[in-house]
């Protein structure tokens, strides 16, 4: 499984409530006619952002989605969400383990230990991200800006330091 990730921010004068609501007719209007390979989206409040969260199949979905999310009857919400947003910027992760999560939680931003081998990195990370609500997330092919995971957890997990971890607050539109 792969999500697409795109982060944003309302641009100045854009009441938060509108925003809020323009996402979710968004969503509402992909969902209604969902593309081949897709599975679901949301948006979650993570800190002072907007994070988008697409998840499909597999890549060769992705054409698809993207094809479908700027035609027909998403048309009119994805031009209007796409008019009151800014700074927005994409990420695609590949699922490492777990399951994605679809409600409230933390998302803990970290990087790979430099020097660190993928292998033993995985391990390393067993005992925090195998409990049940949590997946871990990978960037892929360093498309989209650091740092390179995402762990999706219910609670908050306090990762070690040499991880650098991020941890944000989410919460689902």
């Amino acid at each position: 499984m792969l999500a697409y990730v795109f982060s944003h921010r309302p641009a100045g004068g854009v009441d938060v409530a509108v925003y809020e609501a323009t996402l979710k007719r968004f969503h509402a209007a992909l969902a209604s006619t969902p593309p081949g390979g897709f599975v679901r989206s949301s948006t979650f409040k993570v800190g002072d952002r907007y994070s988008d969260w697409y998840l499909v199949d597999n890549s060769a979905a992705l054409d698809v989605l993207n094809a479908a999310a700027v035609s027909g009857v998403r048309t009119p919400a994805h031009d209007t969400a796409a008019r009151l947003a800014v700074d927005g910027v994409g990420k695609l992760y590949s699922l490492i383990s777990g399951e994605p999560a679809a409600g409230a939680g933390f998302e803990i931003q970290f990087s790979k230990p430099a020097g660190a081998g993928y292998a033993d990195h995985y391990a390393r990370l067993g005992p925090y991200s195998s409990g049940p609500g949590i997946s871990l997330w990978r960037r892929m092919m360093v498309l989209g800006p650091p740092p390179e995971f995402c762990l999706l957890a219910p609670a908050e997990i306090e990762l070690p330091g040499e991880y650098r971890p991020e941890v944000l607050r989410r919460e689902p539109l």
